[in-house]
């Protein structure tokens, strides 16, 4: 017994010994190919083992290599394709071949709370292209969106390190209210502006353009939605990526004006012509050759660098999957003291917690900081406008005169000041009766020293929380709550002036601020300035949606139902003075001018809005698709009456290639007709516009006395109120309606794909003032009125290829036309640049001369009138040239002094004065074509693509070209250089009599610069917006430094302009404002980039 006892014991043993060997003996080493039915190669390819969240991705070939027990299962998975479960059973080699899944082919896009197959959809909605999107390494949505979708143009309003982008999508339909589309991230309404997003954690982007499909959104969706979904992570597949750019920004073109001795014999041409002599004699033909040249373009100007960071994680398992990362953008601008910083965070996670419930959360936050650009697009002196460093006067160089004494210095002493001294001050050119004619007026002075004094800056936060919970208690039913918050703060603070100025002469350093007569710039030791502004918002959303979807084999039906509620709350202050004794003083108290001291400010701002909407999408066959939406919106911007707005919409498709008769052909794999109308609307910045209000500005009333009489002064006012404005109580929605007819097409089974568009887009009770009768007390009352149509056509044509194992082509060309049009406006409504309320006058007395100074005539110079586009330009026409005096008596002269060389304005109402009722419309900003081209290839791990964008039968009203045309100073003291072309240009009855620009003139008595189709220019161009060649390194290579990909490329941006507008500056010019489309004042200059970046992934 005790034998047999022991046998046991001592089997029983090595069985427990072989037990772990056996069970070590089950892992292998899995590895194998996967490609797809053609026998391509798949890279990208999820494998997983099955329960777990061990997994790898094919790489470049379609390899893959896993470690897993022997009895394992593994799942193959990849867009678009069958996922596939195979059992290891032991075997080292798995190869598999992926079938295409029809089903998961039906690509699914992002609509108004929720998902739909792209096949089902019936509205006008596009989406972009990630990768080709990324390719151009946009730091903003904006820059990424660029010819990227038909119908959506996208004009970058400047250069500067923190520029915005005017886009629109299919035109403008509203004259105050905004144009700017509304974006939504993960499903939550966050403004007319996404920047803080990240580009880099975008996951896709859908455009929802005509009504049928942004009427979901109500009176937000009025101007087309950009819905954005960011990265939440992969099931079983964990990786960290790094991605770096490192550029060099350069300013890519000049400006040709004339030299400095050219300048100053324009100037000695423009003070005869004026009969007048030098204001100072540096400009004699004695100081040809000695005068100091200064390039304000290069002197203004560097090239800077440009860096953009990002590292991101993510992952997860069949059940949770999570995206997190981190970003930062520097870019330092090609102008001096400019820069711009943002620091990115984002977290996203969702979770399928069991069959029926699933829960998501995500957090962003972004920091912004810039300083040294002014935000005020081509005002001028703006310090950061290529066209003033072009046309500001070359030298600082003046001639001491007899009648002034300059810090001892004796009269006739030639000073050229320096811009930078070499101890490091400033030099500086002096006022009074030692100014040279270049800075006659108003002192502009040394533009370097007025910008490396700017010390404000701008610092912006943002974040945005939300979570979601989805309940889905029976199949196919399902509800969803969210839940967001949005906070916003920001803060400005401008510091400027105070730095000392010196002039050397015979080597001793000179005080400006000393001497009689002469006069500086007041930006002494006691003259700082400073201002200081802070905002901040919060919003809370809360949405619910219940949605159900049934389908069989003849039928698919989806029902959506949801409501909506926010509240907005803010407030903002501002204060700023002048006059502080020291450069660190920050308290706009302590000034020693307190008459310069102001503030304002606005507490409790609060908005609240409650919506109700609803969508059915039904399918028959697969073929025949109805999708029809409701929204009604309530806000509190308008009064009780009208404070509820219903937008309906519907929208039919047929799916032509789904009939029996399309079968039995190869050319058309899908052809979809598509037809859509709806409605939207927009409150048109009414807020408090409806409310009555209340002042006692300048009202009082005096009581009669005895002895004194009525209305006679007694020592006794009593304040009192009276009306502020007059208001319409009944202010209510613009409605905006929209047709839709469209068509889908995919060619060479599906490698050639077609879609387009036309639309008729119709704004009706437009919100705008309205010229009221005097007998009211008021001259205007801001009401609903008037009606705008944008009609066009909007086309995709895209190919992709694979044209064998190596090589790859792909193609896109985007374009879309455009016809704006005001229908209905009653008296036309006048606009200046500068008239902040938007309102002008017929006879042109508003003259805010587009951000500069009065004096230049361009009063009223974009206008809104029936049967013409929205902010069409306004002004006068040009016939000629008066070359003699019989063309003086011949035709109407502006004034007495109009003289020969001056242009001749034409009569239009042949009432032999040239005045204000002779202005006409000279045409409109809005191109004709906009388009763009991406075009790539790749051949083995090399690719390499190149982005075009252009505009045709775009006209400018171009300020630029006027400033740089002629001498005329104004009021604004700085006689402009101007450019070489002008000069040889300009007429003179001896040198030149076919010139023809008018005279050279400071005085300007005929105002030739004034707003006429002289300004008018061809703004057609074509940009090779960006080119891209990279190389993605072997995995055999990287592999052994456990990466699992890693990219390197070349690029660069804005490499060539083609058009004809260069040598006035750029011709993509935006201005933000739909009154001023196509006018170009000058802007912060575009640089050309040249990046190098990597992509590694582990």
């Amino acid at each position: 017994m005790k034998n047999i006892y022991l046998k046991r014991c001592i089997g029983l043993l090595s069985l427990l010994l072989i037990i772990p060997v056996w069970v070590y003996a089950q892992n292998v080493t899995v590895k194998g190919t996967v490609k797809d039915s053609n026998g391509e190669s798949m890279p990208g390819v999820n494998v997983l083992q099955a329960g777990t969240t061990n997994g790898i991705i094919t790489d470049v070939e379609g390899n893959y290599q896993l470690n897993v027990p022997s009895n394992a299962k593994l799942i193959f998975s990849f867009i678009g394709y069958v996922t596939q479960t195979v059992p290891v059973a032991g075997k080292t080699t798995l190869n598999i071949v992926m079938k295409e899944d029809a089903q998961a082919l039906e690509e699914v896009v992002v609509v108004g709370y929720g998902t739909m197959k792209k096949s089902d959809i019936a509205g006008s909605v596009a989406s972009v292209d990630r990768e080709s999107m990324m390719r151009k390494a946009p730091t903003n949505i904006a820059q990424g969106l660029q010819g990227a979708a038909p119908g959506v143009m996208v004009t970058m309003q400047d250069g500067a390190p923190d520029a915005n982008a005017a886009v629109r999508i299919r035109g403008v339909a509203t004259i105050n209210g905004k144009a700017d589309p509304l974006y939504v991230v993960d499903g939550i309404q966050v403004g007319t502006n996404a920047n803080f997003v990240n580009p880099s954690d975008i996951e896709s982007i859908e455009v929802l353009k005509d009504a049928s499909a942004t009427a979901i959104y109500g009176s937000a969706g009025a101007n087309g939605v950009i819905m954005i979904t960011t990265k939440h992570g992969t099931k079983g597949h964990s990786s960290v990526t790094i991605t770096a750019d490192f550029g060099l920004q350069t300013l890519p073109n000049k400006l040709d004006v004339c030299s400095v001795d050219q300048y100053a014999s324009n100037i000695r041409t423009a003070r005869a012509n004026d009969g007048v002599g030098l204001w100072n004699e540096v400009w004699s033909e004695k100081y040809d050759g000695k005068r100091k040249f200064t390039d304000w373009q290069d002197v203004m100007t560097r090239s800077s660098w440009k860096q953009n960071y990002n590292i991101s994680t993510s992952g997860g398992s069949d059940k949770t999957q999570y995206n997190a990362s981190v970003g930062f953008l520097r870019n330092d601008g090609v102008v001096i003291n400019t820069q711009y910083q943002r620091i990115t965070a984002r977290a996203n996670v969702k979770s399928q917690i069991n069959k029926y419930l699933e829960f998501g959360a995500d957090v962003s936050y972004v920091h912004t900081d810039s300083h040294g650009s002014n935000n005020s697009i081509g005002n001028f002196g703006n310090l950061s406008s290529l066209r003033d460093f072009a046309f500001m006067c070359p030298s600082m160089d003046f001639v001491t005169r007899g009648d002034a004494t300059y810090d001892g210095v004796p009269a006739g002493a030639h000073i050229s000041p320096n811009v930078v001294n070499p101890d490091g001050t400033f030099g500086e050119v002096l006022g009074g009766k030692d100014t040279n004619d270049g800075f006659w007026g108003t002192i502009i002075g040394n533009m370097y020293a007025k910008q490396m004094e700017l010390q404000g800056r701008n610092r912006n936060n943002r974040a945005l929380a939300s979570a979601y919970l989805t309940i889905t208690p029976l199949k196919g039913l399902s509800w969803k709550t969210l839940v967001s918050y949005s906070y916003y703060s920001g803060s400005s603070n401008n510091f400027s002036g105070g730095i000392k100025r010196f002039n050397y002469y015979n080597g001793q350093a000179i005080d400006v601020t000393k001497g009689t007569n002469a006069y500086v710039n007041p930006s002494n030791d006691n003259d700082y300035s400073f201002s200081i502004g802070n905002n901040d918002g919060q919003t809370l959303s809360i949405q619910n949606t219940l949605t159900y979807g049934w389908k069989n084999d003849i039928h698919d039906l989806t029902l959506m139902l949801g409501n909506e509620v926010s509240r907005y709350y803010g407030q903002w202050t501002s204060a700023g003075s002048r006059g502080f004794w020291s450069k660190d003083n920050r308290d706009v108290g302590l000034t020693t001018k307190p008459e310069t001291l102001s503030g304002s400010g606005a507490l409790n701002l609060e908005s609240r809005g409650i919506s109700y909407f609803g969508r059915a999408s039904y399918s028959l066959l697969n073929r025949y698709i109805l999708t029809a939406t409701i929204r009604r919106d309530g806000s509190s911007n308008f009064g009780a009456g009208n404070r509820w707005g219903t937008f309906p919409s519907a929208a039919l498709a047929w799916r032509i290639s789904e009939e029996g008769f399309m079968k039995n052909q190869d050319v058309v794999s899908n052809l979809k007709l598509r037809l859509g109308w709806g409605q939207t609307g927009n409150s048109g910045g009414a807020t408090d516009l409806s409310v009555v209000g209340l002042t006692t500005q300048n009202v009082k009333y005096s009581f009669y006395n005895s002895g004194q009489g009525m209305g006679k002064y007694n020592g006794m006012t009593f304040d009192t109120g009276y009306y502020a404005k007059l208001v319409d109580t009944n202010l209510k929605w613009e409605t905006n309606e929209q047709m839709n007819i469209g068509l889908d097409a995919s060619f060479l089974q599906g490698d050639l794909n077609l879609t387009m568009d036309y639309f008729i887009r119709t704004s009706k009770d437009l919100l705008l003032y309205r010229q009221v009768r005097p007998s009211t007390g008021f001259s205007d009352v801001y009401t609903n009125y008037g009606e705008i149509e944008n009609k066009g056509f909007e086309f995709s044509l895209a190919y992709n290829k694979r044209l064998n194992k190596d090589w790859s082509i792909n193609a896109t060309l985007t374009g879309s036309t455009l016809k704006n049009k005001v229908k209905k406006m009653g008296e036309p409504l006048y606009n200046t640049n500068s008239d902040s309320s938007g309102r002008g006058t017929e006879d042109g007395s508003n003259t805010g001369a587009v951000g500069a100074a009065d004096g230049y005539h361009w009063g009223n110079h974009s206008i809104c009138k029936e049967g013409y586009a929205v902010g069409s330009f306004y002004g006068y026409r040009v016939i000629g040239i008066y070359k003699s005096k019989e063309d003086l008596e011949k035709y109407p002269r502006y004034s007495a002094d109009t003289q020969i060389g001056d242009y001749i304005f034409a009569d239009l109402n042949d009432d032999k004065v040239i005045d204000a009722k002779d202005m006409d419309i000279l045409g409109d900003g809005f191109p004709a074509l906009n388009y763009g081209l991406n075009l790539g290839a790749n051949y083995k791990n090399w690719d390499f693509s190149v982005y075009l964008y252009g505009v045709s039968g775009q006209k400018i009203f171009s300020y630029s070209a006027m400033r740089l045309s002629n001498m005329f100073a104004s009021d604004d003291g700085c006689a402009p250089n101007i450019l070489k072309e002008s000069a040889a240009a300009a007429y003179h009855p001896e040198n030149n009599p076919n010139g023809t620009l008018s005279r050279l003139s400071f005085l300007d008595k005929n105002n030739n610069m004034r707003a006429s189709d002289m300004w008018i220019k061809n703004g057609d161009f074509l940009r090779v917006s960006n080119i891209q060649i990279g190389y993605t390194l072997p995995k055999n290579l990287v592999k052994k430094a456990s990466i699992q990909s890693a990219r390197v490329y070349l690029s660069i941006q804005n490499l060539a302009t083609i058009s004809g507008y260069n040598k006035y500056g750029d011709p993509e010019c935006g201005q933000g404002s739909v009154l001023y489309t196509g006018l170009d004042t000058g802007r912060y200059p575009m640089p050309r980039t040249y990046t190098l970046g990597f992509n590694v992934q582990f």
